[in-house]
């Protein structure tokens, strides 16, 4: 099987007309466009690892100069994001709940974490074979995980 490149995460379908907001960058900030994010003190801030809370996905690469608005999509239950897993893809993993594993400004469902759930997978991705070494799948982010959809507690 391939090995796939590591791509950002992207929006796959928006619940009804999907959810673009603006909010201002945290200090010292170099995410790129495609990354999860979550607010600090309202500020967008690029999650690592298993981050609690999931606001999106950032449509633009940080500025570098906090306060700079910055557009995402909102995580919310019914959104679904294309993204990389961290292995190879089975359809055993349809349906599963994994974690979030970012290195290198790549953010992935990391399907060696059942603990740390942030995602349930919908389905594989139709651009790779099933096996593909990071093949992408079709996610949504759990409704607990998602910062700004009135879900999260």
């Amino acid at each position: 099987m391939a090995t796939i490149t590591l791509y950002g995460v992207s929006v796959q379908d928006k619940k009804d007309t999907g959810k673009v907001e603006h909010y201002p960058e945290a200090a010292s900030q170099s995410f790129k466009k495609g990354e999860f994010v979550y607010l600090t003190s309202g500020k967008v801030t690029a999650c690592g690892s298993d981050a609690t809370l999931i606001a999106g996905v950032s449509l633009q690469d940080a500025s570098g100069v906090a306060d700079t608005l910055i557009a995402i999509e909102i995580a919310e239950p019914g959104t679904t994001f294309e993204v990389n897993v961290t292995t190879t893809t089975s359809v055993a993993i349809v349906g599963g709940q994994y974690g979030l594993y970012v290195a290198s400004n790549k953010h992935q469902v990391d399907l060696g974490d059942t603990t740390n759930k942030r995602f349930v997978i919908r389905a594989l991705s139709k651009k790779d074979a099933v096996g593909d070494t990071y093949g992408r799948v079709i996610v949504e982010v759990l409704g607990v995980n998602c910062q700004l959809s009135g879900i999260a507690g």
